[in-house]
């Protein structure tokens, strides 16, 4: 299948583009060019001056964990293990228990598309989510190695740091665990730890990192190693987060991860408007929009391996695009404030997925089907059943749920 998007802003490595043409072909961008070429493809969007931005990469999610509210009865914590032990002996967990499986990768699948994520780092061992990957509406990114993490109360995922770590340089695969989560001897010495067992390097994604001294960012830094940074979840369980400005000052590659609505974000656009307000708050000045950008593009998909694939607007690379309504003149500060409502179309693999019910007729042109639903109160053409996922919710629960990272009606 061929079509193609006319008269948008694409946002390249190269910086914006005016008046783009980008043309997609059997899944993939074809060609990015500035001005309405002469030839028209038979399926053609006119955007308007709308921004176009590659995909978001949503780089680290427990989907299984997709349900509210949060658990924090005994916050600030002082690792994640006393956090966990909260939230087994909850009247939500044991809410939340009544859902299948499935129905909750559906619904955490859905929560990251309709906030422009086409891809999810799905941080849990791959037995778990492998039954649920075919029907996902996103792309749940299932080529990593794993641990848990770094501590000797660490959950029993993968086997072993050092032998996950090697599979994973074998492979050209991420290595992702968490690290250094929480305040205690164990949390605070976890990446020296990891470094002596020489688990350290441009494969490894470390997620959290709250307990970092400046040693240990150095060590990062040196080692090439990645950061996964989620501020939300980080503020909500320990009242503190990592620290980010000297991170990004050593040159680490970080990128953004919503964690699980239970601890973390409701979306995406919710941790990068978090992200900010710490970072103006923590050093009293603006985190820079073009960093943000990245952090949830092009610097997730290096880290998780993927970046000859996803991450940029460029030719061959995977055609997953985002288009947001451009009521602002500067394309990283629409995209820093964006929220449900500015989400005009999502594509997956060359695919509509999500977008405006005014595009139904493009949806219907490349064979997709799906629902008419309203999100947030506009009017919204989804991809799949999303009605009937949530009709099977209340059916479970015996009650209508509101679920704010899935706002329909």
């Amino acid at each position: 299948m061929e079509w193609e998007i006319v008269n948008s802003k694409a946002v390249t490595p190269q910086g914006v583009l005016e008046n783009a043409t980008i043309r997609i072909k059997d899944g993939r961008i074809s060609s990015i060019s500035s001005g309405i070429p002469k030839d028209v493809l038979p399926i053609r969007i006119n955007l308007r001056g709308n921004f176009v931005y590659p995909g978001l990469v949503n780089a680290h999610d427990h989907l299984l964990g997709t349900y509210l509210p949060k658990v924090g009865t005994n916050r600030p914590y002082l690792n994640w293990l006393p956090w966990d032990n909260d939230l087994k002996s909850s009247v939500v967990y044991a809410e939340r228990q009544q859902l299948e499986p499935e129905q909750l990768y559906l619904l955490g699948s859905y929560k990251n598309l309709i906030s422009g994520v086409t891809s999810v780092l799905d941080h849990i061992p791959h037995f778990v989510q492998k039954p649920f990957l075919e029907r996902s509406p996103v792309r749940i990114l299932e080529r990593f190695t794993l641990a848990h993490s770094i501590c000797s109360y660490s959950l029993g995922w993968g086997d072993g740091p050092q032998i996950e770590y090697a599979r994973a340089k074998e492979g050209n695969l991420p290595f992702v665990t968490h690290i250094s989560e929480g305040f205690d001897e164990e949390s605070k010495n976890a990446l020296k730890e990891l470094n002596s067992l020489g688990c350290l390097g441009e494969n490894t994604v470390l997620v959290h990192g709250i307990a970092f001294d400046a040693e240990d960012i150095k060590t990062v830094s040196k080692t090439k190693a990645n950061l996964v940074w989620c501020p939300e979840s980080n503020l909500f369980m320990f009242g503190k987060t990592a620290p980010i400005r000297e991170i990004l000052e050593a040159g680490i590659n970080v990128s953004l991860g919503t964690d699980s609505p239970m601890s973390g974000s409701i979306n995406i656009f919710q941790e990068i408007k978090s992200a900010r307000e710490f970072f103006a708050k923590e050093y009293g000045k603006e985190l820079d929009p073009k960093i943000v950008f990245k952090m949830v593009t092009e610097n997730p998909a290096k880290a998780l391996r993927v970046e000859n694939d996803l991450g940029k607007l460029e030719v061959g690379k995977k055609a997953d695009l985002l288009v947001l309504s451009s009521e602002k003149e500067d394309a990283y500060q629409t995209l820093c404030t964006a929220d449900l409502k500015s989400v005009r179309l999502v594509v997956k693999d060359g695919n509509p997925s999500y977008g405006d019910l005014s595009l139904k007729d493009f949806f219907d042109e490349t064979g997709v089907t799906g629902r008419e639903i309203k999100i947030a109160g506009t009017d919204k053409y989804l991809a799949g059943d999303p009605l009937g996922l949530l009709e099977s919710v209340t059916r479970a629960l015996g009650y209508k749920k509101d679920l704010a990272f899935f706002p329909v009606g």
